[in-house]
């Protein structure tokens, strides 16, 4: 049974990535793991847990199970990358963002870093105002215009996908 939905899952997951093209990624204020977050959200755990960029001896990290490790795959991604960084975040701080614009721009010279003097966790979006919007806008034009010949391909590809 378990093998089953495991293949399951990986055609399902095979068949979005081939069905739906990533092109373009936006990050905002995003942590770098979740083993870093643990050290920041719990300040006397941050010499027992954390990435690999904290200090101590680290004997906890095995509890975390999904440690979401952006900065582990984000210098992998070529697709160019827009991060928003809220600049007061009272969760995640600002500097996580810029470890992974650091990592990320080490090989993909597609990346494109903006701050925002007053944005917090949860209304950068808000505080950032025309300017925010501006520079979504302007990455996505930039970087994944709509084209009415990419949205044809794709229905076709689907289609193609589908009598397999």
């Amino acid at each position: 049974m378990m093998s089953f939905l495991s293949s399951h899952i990986r055609h399902v997951i095979s068949w979005f990535i081939y069905a739906f093209q990533v092109a373009a990624l936006i990050l905002e204020n995003t942590f770098t793991s979740i083993l870093d977050m643990a050290g920041v959200l719990m300040p006397f755990l941050k010499w027992f847990i954390g990435g690999p960029g904290s200090k101590g001896p680290k004997i906890l990290n095995f509890l975390v199970r999904s440690p979401w490790s952006t900065i582990a795959i984000v210098g992998q991604i070529e697709q160019p990358i827009l991060f928003l960084s809220g600049l007061q975040d009272e969760m995640v701080p600002p500097s996580h963002m810029q470890m992974l614009y650091a990592k990320a721009a080490v090989r993909n010279r597609q990346c494109d870093f903006v701050e925002f003097p007053t944005g917090t966790h949860m209304d950068t979006w808000e505080t950032g105002g025309d300017h925010y919007w501006k520079t979504i806008l302007q990455f996505l034009e930039q970087h994944a215009p709509e084209n009415k010949e990419n949205e044809s391909s794709q229905s076709q590809n689907e289609n193609n996908f589908k009598g397999r």
